[in-house]
């Protein structure tokens, strides 16, 4: 169904609305916020965090004005919904659980290639151990705040900062040699 079209049904009916919005797009958020938190989560979290992308996308309703398509615009919100969820569980980030999210209409050799560096990267950080890995996949990958992180990790904010600058400084040497681009 067209967006227009839904969006006008669920104004109308909201529970005729939102039960079709539901059977086209739950596979699609669950498949969004399972990738971020199956390492972490159980399945009722992950459950409870798609029913909140529905109702977060109901109650903003009135204010949606459409700049990308539905699909679109529930994909963010699960994304940013299960890194809130993520959030508040605090802990360690597993890194076997991390993935590179890719456009839609990507080419499959531009797709593998991204992977490919998503997962040379990913090597580099495993390699710098803990708490540089933590620091950069939280600053990095989760969207936390050096404050936050710090806060998280027992650190100062400035110990976050420098630690991060100098594993970037690090990461970047790393695959730049690796890479062939030697410095």
């Amino acid at each position: 169904m067209r967006d227009e079209k839904l969006l006008e049904l669920i104004r109308a009916d909201a529970n005729a609305g939102m039960e079709r919005l539901i059977r086209e797009y739950s596979g699609l958020v669950f498949t969004v916020c399972r990738a971020r938190l199956e390492r972490v989560c159980d399945s009722s979290e992950i459950e409870d965090c798609v029913s909140e992308v529905f109702l977060k996308f109901y109650a903003g309703l009135g204010a949606f004005k459409p700049k990308a398509s539905i699909k679109t615009y529930l994909c963010v919100l699960a994304r940013n919904l299960s890194l809130n969820c993520l959030r508040k569980r605090g802990g360690a980030v597993p890194l076997e659980g991390l993935s590179v999210e890719l456009p839609a209409g990507s080419d499959a050799a531009e797709e593998a290639v991204k992977r490919r560096l998503f997962e040379q990267v990913l090597d580099e950080i495993k390699r710098m151990g803990s708490p540089d890995s933590e620091i950069l996949i939280r600053k990095y990958y989760l969207g936390y705040d050096s404050k936050t992180i710090a806060r998280e990790l027992g650190m100062t904010v400035s110990n976050v900062d420098t630690r991060a600058h100098r594993a970037m400084a690090r990461l970047r040497k790393a695959l730049g040699e690796e890479n062939g681009n030697k410095h």
